[in-house]
């Protein structure tokens, strides 16, 4: 790995776990409880945006923000009963990254817009917490990705400078996130189209891909 980096930031969703799925049945499931419509399903699962945003900026339901807040809690209990009844699968490679880096000493961050209780119970469920020094989530920080905010406060968790951390991210508010904090960004294929993605200093479309190890080195 290049010596310039000295830390890695890991997005949760689309990139230590394969969410997808379960976001947009669960969002489905809200939406149909309540009678509101629910259009471009797909995007809204792996947008990468907090609840609250999705909510008010992406569906425009027409609640106020307490309702607001309590449909996006509501939505998330859905998906947290899902992972704990079924569990949850990890992003292919995810396990033996982060094995690789407590090896190398490279200290890593879970840098996520997910609510504290989903990103816990994800790492939980697939016995990775301990991989992680520090875990930032959209409860932690006053403004959600694309803002720089939950990868800046990962970085100062890990006391590491912004510029000499890398974040593994899959959606394009996150990839903007990660360049506004000052930091590069390899954008798995987990989620979005290489066109999508197109901002990111590197692709590769999971760990396991060779391109994955090539960036590391590049960046």
């Amino acid at each position: 790995m290049n010596h310039r980096i000295h830390a890695l930031i890991f997005d949760c969703d689309g990139v230590v776990v394969d969410s997808n799925r379960l976001h947009v049945e669960t969002w489905r499931e809200t939406a149909a409880a309540h009678g509101y419509p629910m259009a471009d399903p797909e995007h809204i699962g792996k947008c990468g945006l907090r609840t609250i945003a999705v909510i008010r900026e992406l569906l425009r339901w027409p609640v106020d923000e307490a309702e607001a807040v309590a449909l996006g809690e509501e939505k998330e209990r859905r998906y947290r009963d899902r992972i704990r009844a079924g569990g949850i699968a990890p992003i292919p490679g995810v396990r033996e990254t982060l094995e690789k880096a407590a090896a190398l000493g490279i200290p890593c961050a879970l840098g996520s817009s997910a609510p504290p209780e989903n990103a816990r119970l994800c790492l939980d469920a697939l016995d990775l917490a301990r991989f992680f020094r520090a875990v930032v989530t959209g409860g932690d920080v006053a403004r959600g990705k694309p803002h720089p905010d939950i990868f800046l406060a990962a970085a100062g968790k890990l006391g590491v400078p912004p510029a000499e951390c890398l974040v593994i991210e899959d959606a394009p508010a996150g990839v903007e996130a990660a360049h506004r904090a000052g930091m590069r960004a390899i954008a798995l294929l987990t989620s979005h189209t290489p066109e999508e993605l197109a901002a990111a200093d590197a692709l590769a479309r999971d760990f396991l891909d060779p391109a994955f190890g090539e960036a590391l080195e590049r960046l």
